[in-house]
């Protein structure tokens, strides 16, 4: 097997987080990150971005349909800081977080 294909089959064998957003009715699912995603994060966040910006961009760009397809838009962004209940976005992205980084104690070593 090839050294790409062993990266993507790498890739694809990962586990998924499915968070459960009851009160939206729906499951969001989180697949790992890609460099592309990552790339998309720093691209959208504003060179000022607060932590509950940052969190609804890890909203946009993780948040995913069981099919992988993207739930929310960059469109999104301002009605979800703006109209979106902040208890619920801030769970979701702190569950994305936790999912894609570990606990910042486990990290540190702790």
């Amino acid at each position: 097997m090839s050294i790409i294909n062993q990266a993507t089959k790498h890739y694809a064998d990962q586990n998924r987080l499915i968070i459960d957003v009851s009160e939206w009715k729906t499951e969001i699912h989180i697949f790992p990150m890609t460099m592309a995603e990552v790339n998309m994060i720093q691209t959208i966040a504003s060179k000022k971005a607060s932590n509950i910006e940052q969190a609804v961009n890890m909203v946009i760009v993780k948040a995913k349909d069981k099919d992988g397809n993207r739930l929310f838009s960059l469109s999104d962004k301002d009605n979800l800081l703006q109209n979106a209940d902040y208890k619920v976005v801030s769970r979701i992205a702190e569950k994305i977080e936790g999912h894609l980084f570990g606990d910042i104690e486990t990290i540190k070593g702790n």
